[in-house]
C-alpha cells in the first residue's frame, strides 16, 4: 500500500477511535513511543557491553601482572639462596686457593665472577622491589555524576568526579587530570551518552596539548547516543591528562558517560 494513503487512513482511523472513546489512546503516538524507547535501550546496552569489555581487559592484565611477580619472586628466592650459600663458601674459596697455589690471575678472575653474581643478585632484587605489583600497576576509571549542560561553544575542562575504581592514585576527581606515575604507553577511553538534539564533541589533551578528537553529534538525532573513543599514548613521568570539550552542549550523568585509562607497560 503506498505510505501516503497508509498514514491517512492510520490518522483517520485514530482520529476515529478517538472521536468515539476517549480512552483509547492515538496508535501512532504508542507506536513512535515505543521505537524511540527501544532505540534508547540498544545505545544503553551497547554501552553497558562496552564497558564490560573494557573491565574484562583490565582484570585479565592485572591478574597476568600478579603472575608474573609471583613467578619472579619465586625466581628471586632461588638466587637468593644460591647467594646465601655462595657466601658461606667464601672462606672455603679462601682456603682452597691457598692450598692449591692457584695462579693469582686465576684468583683474581674468580673473584670478580663471584663478586658479578652477587651485584646481579643486588639488582634483580631492586627492580622486584621497585615493581612490585601495587607500583607498577596504573588503571583508573571515573564517571560523571551529574548530567552536564554546557554551552555549546565554550570549551571546558571536563571533572569526571566518580572514581569507580583505580590503582596507582593517579587520577584526580576534583580536577578531572590523569598525572603520570612514571614514563610508559598508557591507553585512555572516554565514554559519553548524548540526549536526543545534543553534542558532546571533545578532545583528550596531553599537557594542554590536542593529543586525539572524539566526535559525538547528536544534534541531527530523535533519540539517545553512545560515543567512544581511545587513544594510545607515550606518557613521561608527571605529563597531565584530561578531556576538554570543543562543542558541546551536553554530557548524561549518573555514571553513564566515563574516562578511564591505565597503563600498558
Amino acid at each position: 500500500m503506498c505510505p501516503l494513503l497508509f498514514c491517512i487512513l492510520f490518522a483517520t482511523t485514530s482520529a476515529q477511535l478517538l472521536t468515539t472513546d476517549k480512552k483509547f489512546e492515538n496508535p501512532l503516538t504508542v507506536v513512535c513511543a515505543n521505537q524511540s524507547s527501544d532505540q534508547e535501550m540498544n545505545n544503553l546496552r551497547q554501552q553497558l557491553n562496552q564497558e564490560t569489555t573494557i573491565r574484562l581487559s583490565l582484570t585479565k592484565q592485572v591478574y597476568s601482572l600478579v603472575d608474573d611477580m609471583i613467578t619472579m619472586k619465586k625466581h628471586m628466592a632461588i638466587m637468593e639462596a644460591k647467594v646465601q650459600e655462595m657466601e658461606k663458601k667464601d672462606g672455603e674459596l679462601d682456603q682452597y686457593l691457598k692450598m692449591n697455589n692457584t695462579d693469582d690471575e686465576i684468583s683474581t678472575q674468580i673473584r670478580k665472577i663471584q663478586k658479578d653474581l652477587l651485584n646481579l643478585s643486588s639488582t634483580v632484587d631492586a627492580v622486584c622491589s621497585d615493581t612490585s605489583m601495587d607500583k607498577r600497576a596504573v588503571v583508573f576509571n571515573a564517571a560523571i555524576s551529574k548530567t552536564l549542560d554546557l554551552q555549546r561553544n565554550t570549551p571546558v575542562n571536563v571533572v569526571y568526579d566518580t572514581v569507580l575504581y583505580q590503582i596507582g592514585n593517579a587520577y584526580n576527581p576534583l580536577n578531572g587530570f590523569f598525572t603520570a606515575p612514571s614514563g610508559g604507553l598508557y591507553v585512555f577511553s572516554w565514554t559519553t551518552l548524548v540526549a536526543a538534539r545534543k553534542i558532546f564533541d571533545a578532545e583528550l589533551l596531553v599537557n594542554g596539548k590536542r593529543k586525539g578528537l572524539g566526535n559525538c553529534n547528536n544534534e541531527g538525532n530523535p533519540s539517545y547516543e553512545n560515543c567512544a573513543n581511545t587513544i594510545p599514548l607515550v606518557l613521561e613521568l608527571g605529563d597531565e591528562v584530561n578531556i576538554r570539550t570543543t562543542t558541546a552542549n551536553y554530557a548524561h550523568g549518573y555514571h553513564w558517560s566515563s574516562f578511564k585509562g591505565w597503563k600498558i607497560w
